[in-house]
């Protein structure tokens, strides 16, 4: 029981070298109906560092997009800290931070950046999706694992 103890103990610091621990970033993205959504965001980041949760939201279509909002969960988004949005939400539901967007002419895109810290220990899941008119159209699901 010792062996295996101490085979642990030094296993640790060689899978921390490697940044096992450390922070990474994962992607993901969605289409529909002439929109892309994609996101650049956290996977694993340590309990308090910082972050960058990128969100992109492009017009690939042929006309423009209008009435656009970006909805970001609040049970993904509400176990971080210090958080913060340029731009700035619109309107915080019990159910998600909104931000809109307006027109998205065709072949632009909208950047919106958020600025967190790891608040709670744990796996977080959480949904990002835009709806034009009311509609739901693009989403996407996020997983980050904070460590202590």
């Amino acid at each position: 029981m010792q062996l295996a103890g101490i085979a642990f103990l030094l296993v640790l610091p060689v899978l921390a070298a490697f940044g096992v621990f450390g922070q990474s970033f994962d992607s993901a993205s969605a289409t529909d109906a002439g929109l892309r959504l994609s996101a650049i965001y956290p996977s694993r980041l340590r309990y308090q560092q910082d972050s960058t949760l990128e969100l992109t939201v492009s017009n690939t279509g042929a006309q423009s997009l209008d009435t656009l909002s970006v909805h970001l969960e609040r049970s993904y988004i509400d176990r971080f800290s210090g958080v913060s949005f340029t731009p700035q939400v619109t309107l915080a539901t019990g159910r998600a931070y909104v931000i809109e967007l307006g027109v998205i002419a065709p072949g632009e895109s909208r950047v919106i950046v958020l600025q967190l810290a790891g608040g709670q220990y744990g796996r977080h899941s959480g949904r990002i999706w835009v709806e034009q008119n009311g509609s739901r159209t693009a989403a996407l699901n996020l997983t980050t694992l904070v460590f202590p």
